[in-house]
């Protein structure tokens, strides 16, 4: 059991005049995958006593983020190094298992510590739920738990593991298979989109070459009723058609570790990639090679190695592995604060009510004010391990730590 501490700092009360549940959040990143949510009456504060409607323990490892549809949690959870892997379907109400199901694989892929077998977070659309899971390839259920398909995807070859997650978007599931590929000995990386309904391939585009990448796509409006399908990569980040897999456009400026999923609003796409690399801003919409044409601005350096970016009311939030978090003006590129929070962090920030929630592997959320100048509301400590991202619906927060489901919410 956890032990969770709260400190409220002065001047930041809230006084709540209604609530209003803005409903699910069905992927990584919520549904937009920007990681914002409009629901009001969200906590500020919790401890083990306050604002905690349930703690579940969680029967397996895994560093994927809770996915939340009606009343329905999923996550996933890896056991036996690899070799069993599980989705969980867990009550929204009060924590309680509904289903779990299990999918086997012999040669799980070579994973890290950080990463482990169970990094990708599920999606849920039109009644299914879809889980990538490395070499034990991809699973979908309906809601009951009922398996409606399997894909293979093939042998990864992988220093640190995988951790892209799927993406849905008008019938098809969007997969970044990136690997290591060094040496070829399995397939080179690829991008492919799979029928939500049966998993059969609807198109597969080579990313020959080390396009490695750990970052879960968006998608973006282009304008003219296009929207493209963004890639962030090593070296690069790519613009696809989501129709057909075709590649439309590139700019350089990534660096070659690239984890975080680059975040979309306002016309621009907002990409960064670690360690300590690069931060890019680019307007979709072009062709070819546009790194010299459609990239607005540059940061050489501060990129974070693993958690992405939170663009909120024209503000770019990029917290990294050194404790630090950089509050960007998003139309210039312009440094507004750089404020040391203290621990590393893996975990992206979410945010709702004008507060931006970023949370350590320490499992010690930091609950800042969203503006131009750094202002600490609160800080509310887990005391445990906590890599995944949040999830936000009908009113609550849903943490993973490193082996329990945290529902914090005020009280009904």
């Amino acid at each position: 059991m956890c032990v969770s501490r709260c400190v409220l700092f002065l001047g930041c009360g809230v006084i709540l005049v209604g609530h209003a549940w803005a409903g699910d959040w069905p992927r990584f990143s919520g549904p937009d995958g920007n990681g914002i949510s409009s629901e009001t009456g969200l906590p500020v504060t919790w401890t083990t006593t306050e604002n905690v409607r349930w703690c579940a323990e969680l029967p397996g490892e895994g560093t994927s983020s809770p996915v939340v549809v009606g009343d329905q949690v999923f996550l996933t959870c890896a056991f036996d190094g690899g070799q069993r892997r599980k989705v969980l379907c867990l009550d929204r109400r009060d924590g309680k298992q509904l289903w779990s199901r299990e999918i086997t694989d012999d040669d799980p892929e070579v994973t890290s510590a950080v990463t482990g077998h169970a990094a990708h977070t599920p999606v849920v659309a039109n009644g299914l739920v879809v889980a990538m899971f490395g070499n034990a390839g991809v699973v979908c259920y309906d809601l009951a738990g009922q398996q409606q398909w399997h894909h293979g995807l093939g042998d990864f070859e992988s220093e640190l593991g995988l951790a892209s997650s799927p993406i849905v978007h008008k019938g098809l599931v969007y997969l970044v298979c990136d690997h290591d590929g060094k040496w070829y000995k399995t397939f080179d990386s690829y991008l492919i989109a799979l029928d939500l309904k049966t998993g059969e391939t609807r198109w597969k585009t080579d990313r020959r070459g080390l396009f490695r990448s750990w970052s879960t796509p968006i998608l973006a409006p282009a304008g003219n009723d296009r929207t493209e399908l963004i890639v962030s990569a090593q070296d690069e980040l790519r613009g696809y058609d989501p129709q057909n897999g075709a590649l439309l456009w590139q700019a350089q400026g990534t660096a070659g570790w690239v984890t975080p999923s680059p975040v979309f609003g306002d016309g621009v796409i907002f990409a960064t990639s670690g360690k300590d690399g690069p931060t890019i801003a680019v307007r979709p919409g072009g062709r070819g090679d546009v790194t010299g044409t459609h990239v607005d601005w540059k940061q050489d350096r501060g990129g974070p190695y693993v958690c992405s970016p939170l663009l909120y009311h024209g503000r770019l939030y990029v917290p990294d592995e050194h404790g630090f978090v950089r509050c960007i003006d998003a139309g210039t590129g312009e440094v507004l604060y750089r404020q040391r929070l203290g621990g590393k962090f893996t975990a992206s920030p979410v945010a709702a009510e004008v507060r931006v929630y970023v949370t350590n592997e320490a499992g010690t959320t930091f609950v800042l004010e969203d503006g131009p100048h750094f202002r600490l509301l609160a800080e509310n400590d887990f005391d445990e391990e906590c890599l995944a991202s949040p999830a936000i619906s009908q009113g609550a927060m849903f943490y993973r730590t490193g082996r329990q489901l945290y529902c914090i919410g005020l009280a009904r």
